[in-house]
């Protein structure tokens, strides 16, 4: 992307930190180890020295078995160049020699170079780049191949002097039909299915469901009372060469979620489930360390909080509490019917759209699709994003849907939903969400309300606002959902959140008025 869209210079702080955190919880030195998929190894573990082989056994055994009968060869790619095909084949070859302990050379005199992107119609945002390369490893050694391989390839992607323009999925496989390599048409559904099988194995499109109880609301719950858009800008797709006027939006909801289901994901987020988590005063204590932790959310990048662990007044000032790893596998990964309501509310509200929760193919488990804040008075933030599909890091997700701006024409779109949970909430205890308008410094507030819902594109930059102290110990709760949006057609547009609903006019604010 070009320069001329402000927010991807200036809006880098959740993401960067987001990937810090990543590298302080895993034990790794930097982003770069983010990568490809799981079979990959690329989040579970350190990646491998690359110069050492690969230690699986079942490795070992084919080389002492079939001797100098190796197989090798790329069967087909699409979307690629001849010159990015050959860049491929080199990295081919060097993470078979790793693998192996033997240098075989990679056959391509029968590769089928299919030009254009294969377009898979189950999941029509995926890139459509894809190699298909055949070895006689049995399966677990392929998965060995292709973590090195993975590694290997990361250069290619994303040093300065990469060769490809867009990341690659890498499909390994030890059968390939006969017809795959005479015919167009078998080789695309081969790759096609490639696509297909990665993005289902990781769970990148992984539709939301919801009880049929959520039918009951009237069609006016799923009007926003008002719309913002801001943080204009001109953004060029360099892949695709598009260029257009590009806005973040905020919508905002009143009259989506009841007082019945704003007290019952209240319930689910404070895990009060006993008598005894009910007897905690949140109001006179703050959150209960039972299930909150201080320090579970940090807002700021690595060096300042290097900077702020000096002092534990300065550490309390620089970080949010945070659900405990505990508390956020349960609202993640247990059964609520609280969390199952809003979910299929989210499906109503974007038709148009595959909503699915933000899958741990992007950046790993260490991002939970859901999570909560619990600002207390005294706490600072600083403005960050929770995610841009731009600046995705190495992984199952960018190899099957590349790096693009975020509401690029048939790409998914990365959104968050934020509901405040609180019963009570007066205007003088403060705690908004401020949301900044990176082209001309200005900001814009939503002020917190019972029940009230608000949906942001993830690359939008906004910060927390803690309480007044006249809010006293009280924390001002919300609940967040990190959710994609899916195109359910080819080119399909992704400005279009309202559908076929009229929405009022938005508000143009900042740099989004000056189109």
């Amino acid at each position: 992307m070009i320069c001329t869209h402000l927010k991807h210079k200036k809006t880098f702080f959740l993401v960067t930190t987001l990937l810090y955190c990543v590298s302080s919880i895993h034990g790794f030195t930097g982003c770069s180890v983010l990568v490809n998929s799981l079979n990959h190894g690329r989040w579970e573990q350190e990646r491998p020295n690359q110069s050492v082989i690969a230690t699986a056994s079942t490795i070992q055994d084919i080389v002492d078995a079939s001797a100098n009968n190796f197989l090798l060869s790329l069967v087909a790619s699409s979307g690629l160049d001849q010159t990015e095909v050959s860049s491929l084949v080199g990295a081919i070859e060097e993470a078979y020699h790793q693998a192996v302990g033997a240098e075989v050379p990679c056959d391509t005199t029968e590769t089928r170079i299919l030009q254009d992107p294969l377009i898979s119609t189950l999941y029509p945002g995926a890139l459509g780049r894809v190699v298909l390369v055949h070895s006689n490893l049995d399966e677990d050694s392929i998965d060995e191949f292709q973590q090195i391989l993975a590694v290997t390839m990361d250069p290619l992607v994303y040093s300065e002097d990469a060769t490809l323009r867009q990341p690659v999925l890498i499909s390994v496989q030890n059968e390939i039909p006969q017809t795959s390599k005479t015919s167009d048409t078998a080789c695309q559904r081969l790759l096609i299915d490639a696509i297909q099988k990665e993005i289902e194995q990781y769970e990148m499109a992984k539709p939301l469901e919801g009880p049929p109880s959520t039918q009951h609301l009237k069609d006016a719950s799923y009007v926003p009372s008002f719309r913002v858009e801001l943080d204009g800008a001109t953004t060029t797709d360099e892949y695709s060469s598009k260029i257009f006027w590009d806005t973040s939006s905020l919508l905002i909801f009143d009259n989506l979620v009841s007082d019945d289901l704003r007290r019952r994901l209240l319930q689910v987020t404070l895990g009060t489930t006993t008598k005894q988590d009910d007897e905690w005063d949140d109001n006179q204590n703050g959150p209960n360390p039972n299930r909150w932790i201080r320090g579970g959310l940090m807002d700021i990048p690595e060096d300042d909080t290097e900077a702020a662990e000096s002092s534990d007044i300065e550490q309390k000032m620089t970080s949010c509490w945070g659900l405990t790893d505990e508390a956020i596998d349960d609202i993640c990964f247990q059964q609520h019917e609280a969390i199952a309501e809003m979910e299929g509310m989210l499906v109503k509200l974007f038709p148009q759209f595959m909503v699915s929760r933000l899958p741990e193919a992007v950046f790993g488990d260490c991002v939970s699709p859901l999570t909560a804040n619990a600002p207390t008075a005294g706490d600072q933030f600083q403005f960050h994003i929770d995610a841009d599909p731009y600046m995705s890091p190495p992984s199952p997700w960018t190899d099957v849907y590349g790096r693009y701006p975020n509401r690029l024409q048939g790409k998914p779109r990365f959104m968050s939903c934020l509901v405040y949970l609180n019963e009570e909430w007066k205007e003088e205890w403060g705690g908004p969400t401020r949301f900044l308008d990176v082209p001309t410094g200005q900001c814009y507030e939503v002020v917190p309300r019972p029940g009230r819902c608000v949906l942001m594109d993830q690359d939008c930059s906004h910060m927390v606002v803690a309480p007044t102290f006249e809010a006293g110990q009280r924390p001002r709760y919300s609940l967040v959902w990190k959710l994609i949006l899916h195109p359910k057609t080819s080119n399909q547009d992704m400005t279009d959140l309202s559908g076929d609903r009229k929405w009022p006019e938005p508000i143009l604010f900042g740099s989004a008025a000056k189109q």
